[in-house]
């Protein structure tokens, strides 16, 4: 049995005739946190997207496995039986995963119909809680638009951990929020791993969240993966002169 929860394979992935994702490799255990880092056009979202299995990327060479499964082979109706009981998703943009008019209640209770389950408002408040949301009850009656970002960012984490899935990608969950509320939403990912043994996937382009956060982490430039390894040794030793201008330019975040 593979010691891998995810294990991407020199994999390669497209929009149309030129690869974005090139060639890239590395594995997830369960449990582990590991950060992509890069900045914008790097390939890091993509390499997001193969992972989920979004139908306008094309995967162009090599393979993904969850565990011992190839999910790269599969069709996108199959990879979306993974996606929330096994691979859960937290957007870039909390407006993605919400219908912005519709009352939070209708669409989880939408979502848990998807998947077999019953509706439950008193699990649905308790997570809400444990990610700072204390009128969870309150705040399902509302509608996205009527909400912060912060807030809808937090809902989104939510609706991602009520299937209590084995490994959580995360694309660029705080690039649209304040110091303060990224900082709460890596508190709360990182509890979520403590208390659940949950592995996280996230693509980021503040290496500041990635020192805080990973256990490993890899460098993302045009498409290809130019250094990976274990975070401490990436910031005190990087071999790599674009990790060590990255190191130097980007501002970290406080704890």
């Amino acid at each position: 049995m593979s010691e891998y929860l995810l294990k991407i394979d020199r994999l390669s992935a497209s929009y149309g005739d030129d690869d974005i994702v090139k060639d890239v490799s590395c594995g997830i255990t369960p449990g582990e946190i590991v950060c992509i880092v890069g900045e914008s056009g790097s390939g890091k979202s993509t390499l997001i997207k193969a992972i989920h299995g979004m139908s306008e990327l094309r995967i162009t060479g090599g393979s993904i496995f969850f565990g011992n499964e190839e999910i790269s082979s599969l069709t996108v109706k199959e990879r979306k039986k993974l996606m929330g009981s096994e691979i859960g998703l937290i957007p870039q943009d909390p407006g993605s995963s919400f219908n912005p008019i519709r009352k939070l209640s209708a669409q989880f209770r939408e979502a848990m119909a998807g998947h077999g389950m019953a509706y439950d408002e008193d699990r649905i408040d308790g997570l809400l809680k444990k990610i700072g949301l204390q009128q969870g009850k309150a705040v399902l009656g509302n509608r996205p638009f009527e909400l912060s970002g912060g807030m809808n960012q937090r809902i989104a984490i939510a609706a991602a951990m009520l299937f209590e899935p084995r490994l959580l990608l995360c694309d660029e969950a705080t690039s649209a929020l304040d110091v303060t509320t990224a900082g709460a939403v890596v508190d709360e990912l990182l509890k979520i791993r403590e208390s659940r043994g949950t592995a996280i996937l996230l693509v980021t382009h503040h290496l500041g969240i990635a020192r805080r956060m990973a256990d490993n982490i890899g460098i993302m430039k045009d498409g290809r993966l130019i250094e990976y390894g274990n975070t401490e040794k990436i910031f005190d030793a990087p071999e790599n002169e674009y990790t060590r201008k990255l190191i130097r330019d980007v501002p970290r975040l406080k704890k």
